[in-house]
């Protein structure tokens, strides 16, 4: 859970390109994952991660 912690705080600091970009280059197979509000991006990263956590 801390990790999640750790990655959102890292999301958040991170401007709406370079955000496009990480889920870009780390969820090449959620693409669209990185469109939408700044807020949505960063809770649908979080909900990949916590599938990769649960797997």
């Amino acid at each position: 859970m801390e990790e999640l912690l750790k990655l959102k705080d890292k999301l958040e600091k991170m401007t709406s390109a370079e955000l496009y970009e990480y889920v870009k280059v780390n969820y090449p197979e959620n693409r669209d994952a990185g469109l939408g509000k700044k807020k949505l991006v960063i809770r649908r990263v979080l909900n990949l991660e916590r599938e990769k956590m649960n797997q």
